[in-house]
């Protein structure tokens, strides 16, 4: 069993996408492939023996990590056994600001260049200029409820990129609801509302068909905001 930081609870088709990082560092996504080739985990891999959820952000987790995952896989994609996750603790704030901070990198540089041997990592934004959350229609003609953040760093500006955080996705719906449908606030306006005095942002690469896309796939709030997850469309 291999102690991991969870830094990334996402939906993804119909299972979930994880990602953290070893005691020692290092990046990892526990992965289950299925016969439809989605490297993604099912519901029950992120729950305990007693079938409590134990794979959230900001929790130490023991996963039973078997191997890498063979060819056109992510570098961090290991295969899991059949062990299911222990709770090691939840991490105190200090402890997860300061795991934030330790892996921040200023530039996307590692996980966007062509020669990206990576496709995770932590940043904290210099500004967050704004979040949205609309009900967006893809190429397949779908309509999919898609939260975006907006945010500088490093000097460039990152627009609309989409977050697929599963606790932000839930709380997307809350702001929905309250906006009466599709809005857009400021990241001023929303972490006034929260509270909030800083945020980091875990970003994944997505690569279809040569195009590399960047994702948020993890939003980690100071004072620490701990919200349901949805992993619905």
């Amino acid at each position: 069993m291999t102690e991991i930081t969870i830094l990334a609870v996402t939906r993804l088709s119909d299972g979930v996408c994880v990602a953290g990082v070893t005691q020692d560092g290092q990046w990892v996504r526990p992965t289950r492939p299925t016969s439809l080739d989605w490297r993604q985990l099912e519901y029950s891999d992120c729950k305990d023996k007693s079938g409590a959820w134990a794979v959230r952000k900001g929790n130490i987790v023991a996963m039973d990590l078997a191997e890498p995952i063979p060819a056109e896989a992510h570098s961090e994609d290991l295969r899991i056994g059949r062990q299911a996750p222990v709770l090691v603790k939840q991490l105190p704030e200090a402890e997860y600001r300061q795991v934030c901070a330790e892996l921040t990198e200023g530039s996307t540089a590692p996980i966007e260049g062509p020669d990206a041997k990576r496709s995770l990592m932590m940043v904290h934004p210099a500004k967050i200029t704004s979040f949205s959350f609309d009900v967006e229609e893809n190429w397949k003609g779908q309509k999919k409820y898609t939260p975006r953040c907006t945010f500088w760093l490093g000097g460039r500006l990152y627009r609309d990129r989409p977050v697929s955080d599963a606790e932000w996705r839930e709380h997307g719906r809350h702001i929905r609801k309250k906006n009466g449908g599709d809005c857009r606030l400021t990241g001023e306006e929303v972490f006034r509302s929260l509270g909030i005095e800083d945020c980091w942002l875990t970003l994944g690469r997505n690569e279809v068909e040569s195009n590399i896309y960047l994702m948020v796939i993890g939003v980690h709030l100071f004072p620490v905001r701990r919200f349901e997850m949805d992993f619905g469309r």
